[in-house]
C-alpha cells in the first residue's frame, strides 16, 4: 500500500495518533510566540499553519481560540477529513494541499509549526532545507516556526516494535510504528517504517492499513546545520518537552522531546 492509501484512512489515523492534550500543546506554541516572536504590529486575528496537518487539531484548536488558521499537507483525504472535523467545532479552517518542502500561501502567517515528528517524512538534506526556506517565506519577519522532533536518546532498535491501543466511541485501533527489523541505512539515515493500523468496529467486520514510509529522524548538531545553511533564520531555541516554561534540550531525566524554535529574520 502507498502512503497516500495509508492516510486515506483519515478517521483510523486521528483516533491512533489523537491521544494528545492539544490543548496545552496549543498553549505551548503560543508562549513560542510571546517569548521568540518580533513583529512590529501583529495580525488582527493572529494567524498560524499546521504544516503536515493530518486532522489539523492544533489548527482547529487555535480556531477555536479565534485565529485564522491554515492546515497544509499532502493528502487531500486527511485535509477533507480535517475540514468536515472544522466545521463540526465551528471552526473556519483553510486547507491548502501542497508538498511540505515547497509551497507558497496567499498571504503569511505569524506562527507556524510542523509537528509530531511530521519533519521525519523529508528524507534528504536538499529537502529539509528547501522546506526551512518555505516555512520562513510564507512567515511575516520575525514570525515564529516551532518543530517538534523525537528526542536522539531514543533513537534507536532497543525502542521497537512500537506498539499501542487507541480508543475512541465504539472503535478501537491497535497501532504498529516501526518494526524491529525494519530496515535502515546508514549512509542516508532512512528508515524504511513499517505502519500499521488494526481496526475494529462494533457491528462491523475488523480490517487492517498497513504501509512502509520512509523517514529521518535527525540529530541535534546535523539540525542546526540544516538551519544555518536555509539561512532563514535569525536566532534558534532548543527546548526538551512543551511544558512552560519548557525544560532544556540536554541529556537529562526531563528532556523527551527535541523542540527547535525558529525566528524569521527581518523581525
Amino acid at each position: 500500500m502507498s502512503s497516500s492509501d495509508f492516510y486515506r484512512h483519515a478517521r483510523a489515523y486521528d483516533i491512533a495518533f489523537g491521544d494528545r492534550d492539544f490543548a496545552a500543546e496549543c498553549n505551548f506554541l503560543e508562549w513560542c510566540w510571546r517569548a521568540h516572536g518580533r513583529l512590529t504590529q501583529p495580525p488582527s486575528p493572529p494567524s498560524f499553519l499546521e504544516l503536515a496537518c493530518g486532522p489539523a487539531r492544533h489548527a482547529r484548536e487555535f480556531g477555536r481560540r479565534g485565529w485564522s488558521v491554515i492546515g497544509l499537507d499532502l493528502s487531500p483525504d486527511m485535509l477533507a477529513y480535517a475540514a468536515e472535523s472544522a466545521e463540526q467545532d465551528n471552526v473556519t479552517l483553510r486547507t491548502v494541499v501542497a508538498d511540505m518542502s515547497d509551497f507558497d500561501l496567499p498571504a503569511p502567517v505569524m506562527l507556524a509549526a510542523n509537528l509530531m515528528e511530521s519533519i521525519t517524512h523529508l528524507v534528504t538534506n536538499e529537502q529539509t532545507v528547501s522546506h526551512l526556506r518555505a516555512v520562513a517565506r510564507n512567515l511575516l519577519p520575525g514570525g515564529v516556526f516551532v518543530i517538534e522532533m523525537a528526542h536522539p536518546a531514543w533513537l534507536g532498535r532497543d525502542t521497537l516494535p512500537n506498539m499501542w491501543t487507541a480508543h475512541h466511541g465504539d472503535t478501537e485501533v491497535d497501532v504498529l510504528f516501526g518494526e524491529a527489523d525494519d530496515p535502515y541505512d546508514w549512509f542516508t539515515q532512512v528508515w524504511q517504517v513499517t505502519s500499521r493500523l488494526t481496526v475494529r468496529q462494533a457491528g462491523r467486520p475488523a480490517y487492517t492499513i498497513e504501509s512502509r514510509h520512509p523517514h529521518r529522524w535527525y540529530l541535534a548538531q546535523e539540525f542546526r546545520a540544516l538551519v544555518d545553511l536555509s539561512g532563514a533564520y535569525e536566532a534558534a531555541w532548543w527546548y526538551g518537552d512543551m511544558s512552560i516554561p519548557p525544560a532544556p534540550m540536554d541529556n537529562g531525566e526531563v528532556a523527551d522531546q527535541m523542540i527547535v524554535v525558529l525566528r524569521r529574520r527581518g523581525g
